[in-house]
């Protein structure tokens, strides 16, 4: 999924729809979803967003599955936005706060973030592929 300056700034003031203590990542790797859990910054420019991936999949590549072992998330700066992929088309995006997680927008299309900026109420933007 595409994620531009535009998308990146509007997740940065999303109210969110609930806040976690860790928010729900992916336990297990599988090689047909693939998931994984990446922190989103805007590149130097600011017309791009870098993603840098805070997850690996076990040590042993010929191992179709395992557990997805993921950097400690406390460890990042407040304000920080990660992607969390759950398959090919499941993504949901948090942000720390100072009181913790906040799950500011999910997308279940390639298409289609769903943005949290008014509780559970999502505002559904278009996005490039």
């Amino acid at each position: 999924m595409m994620i531009d300056e535009g998308l990146l700034s509007i997740l940065k003031s999303a109210n969110g729809a609930y806040s976690c203590k860790r928010p729900p990542i992916p336990k297990n790797w599988n090689s047909v979803d693939r998931p994984y859990v990446a922190l989103l910054l805007p590149g130097v420019d600011e017309k791009e967003v870098f993603r840098f991936v805070l997850s690996q999949p076990p040590s042993d590549f010929g191992d179709l599955s395992g557990e997805l072992e993921t950097a400690d998330l406390d460890t990042l700066p407040s304000l920080s936005i990660i992607e969390v992929k759950h398959n090919g088309h499941e993504y949901s995006y948090y942000r720390l706060d100072p009181d913790g997680w906040k799950k500011v927008a999910e997308s279940k299309s390639p298409f289609m973030v769903e943005v949290f900026s008014h509780g559970t109420q999502p505002i559904i933007l278009g996005v490039g592929n």
